[in-house]
């Protein structure tokens, strides 16, 4: 007898959200267009995520230091 319940992977709320969120910053922040993303593997995705955090994080550590000097 076949079963009529589905038996594919839906995926949770939460990670759609974290897959939206990733998309919303790589289209903001790094000028990718929304189709280039959604082509895109995921590894490739996170990679330029990552980069794109540590861009961020060294600015941030550069302004910092930068702000610290000029207190002195």
């Amino acid at each position: 007898m076949l079963s009529l319940v589905p038996t594919f992977f839906v995926l949770s709320s939460d990670y759609r959200q974290s897959v939206l969120d990733e998309i919303y910053y790589l289209v903001k922040f790094a000028n990718f267009s929304h189709e280039n993303i959604i082509r895109m593997p995921i590894y490739e995705r996170r990679y330029y995520l990552g980069k794109l955090i540590q861009e961020y994080e060294k600015k941030r550590e550069e302004a910092d230091k930068a702000k610290n000097n000029q207190g002195r």
